[in-house]
């Protein structure tokens, strides 16, 4: 096959299906290593995606279909150029939606908060511990954040947030392994049957996420969970606060 046997809509089409493929493979990357279910609804993925694929699937053929001719002596060239635009862009856009990757789901107080990668604090991971200096690059790490031990720090935070600075689940240094608090966590668990009674859909969910994780012989509770773009539950065991899964349920 060559240039000249094609016509713009040939060429459109063609440029279409390499332009999906490669979306295609990007966005199976992303969800399986930065945004595993179910951060990707958390964290609005879906608009990422669909920003990303706007440009890349959409906007390249529509280009080639516009400019292709195979009588023009600068076609190549105005191809290549088209195709350097579009992989700017694929790369532009793989960028922003690492930079905005779910890194850590933060139990603080009574509840998990979803903390992207650009919204960790460098001072704060700087100070922290070596456990938590480097973000995460497969999926966020469950832990959580304590207040500060020093009452003038934690004044200027408090403070702080009312001016957009960061809040403790911002802040690495004020992090501890999840272990340490899961007692707590499992007390402030609200049963998870609560959740069941609101609804038939909620019922349905959490049916099945109990028969998969193991029957009526768990005492499950639920915890809400806070994403940048939509709330969901963390599922826990009441007995010793172990994270069993997330529900795509509003707490």
């Amino acid at each position: 096959m060559t240039l000249l046997s094609l016509n713009r809509w040939k060429a459109s089409a063609l440029h279409l299906a390499l332009s999906a493929l490669i979306a295609f493979t990007v966005v199976m990357l992303a969800l399986a290593l930065w945004y595993p279910r179910p951060y990707f609804a958390a964290m609005g993925g879906e608009t990422l995606l669909r920003l990303l694929i706007g440009v890349d699937v959409v906007l390249g053929p529509l280009i080639t279909l516009i400019i292709f001719d195979p009588r023009k002596p600068e076609l190549k060239r105005d191809l290549a150029m088209v195709a350097v635009i579009q992989v700017g862009a694929l790369v532009y856009g793989s960028y922003v939606m690492f930079q905005a990757r779910p890194v850590y789901n933060v139990f603080s107080g009574d509840r998990f908060r979803v903390v992207a990668a650009n919204s960790i604090d460098g001072d704060s991971r700087a100070r922290a511990a070596a456990s938590f200096r480097s973000l995460p690059l497969t999926g966020p790490r469950v832990v959580a954040a304590l207040p500060s031990a020093d009452p003038q720090e934690m004044v200027r935070i408090t403070l702080g947030t009312f001016s957009g600075g960061p809040d403790v689940e911002h802040l690495p240094h004020l992090y501890v392994p999840y272990a340490e608090v899961a007692a707590k966590a499992a007390l402030a668990a609200k049963p998870l049957v609560g959740l069941a009674q609101r609804g038939a859909e909620e019922a349905a969910l959490v049916g099945a996420f109990v028969a998969e994780h193991g029957g009526a012989a768990r005492s499950l509770g639920f915890i809400p969970m806070m994403g940048r773009n939509r709330d969901l539950v963390a599922v826990v065991d009441r007995a010793n606060g172990e994270v069993v899964g997330f529900l795509n349920v509003k707490p």
